[in-house]
């Protein structure tokens, strides 16, 4: 099966940060799961979130205080920036 996304190196970056801190308080796996299932959310429904800032549309994460930040090129899902919710961008 093709993939339909693609993550920036900033995301990639954010990302491999997330994920060892969540190693280190040994919550990695459900966090991954999390990420997995809004992601395959994503997939199926890419349009559904609205447009917050130069067309980038944000999805936040059930269970942690994180979003998926991307924009949608053509069908093509591109994710800007996995973010916790108290940053800034």
């Amino acid at each position: 099966m093709e993939e339909n996304f693609s993550f920036s190196e900033d995301a990639k970056r954010e990302l491999h940060r997330i994920a060892c801190y969540f190693e280190y308080l040994e919550k990695g796996d459900q966090f991954f799961n999390d990420f997995i299932r809004q992601l395959n959310l994503l997939k199926q429904f890419p349009y559904s979130f609205q447009v917050r800032y130069k067309d980038v549309r944000i999805v936040a994460l059930e269970n942690y205080p994180y979003s998926l930040h991307y924009r949608v090129i053509k069908g093509h899902i591109y994710i800007v920036h996995v973010l916790n919710q108290s940053q800034d961008y």
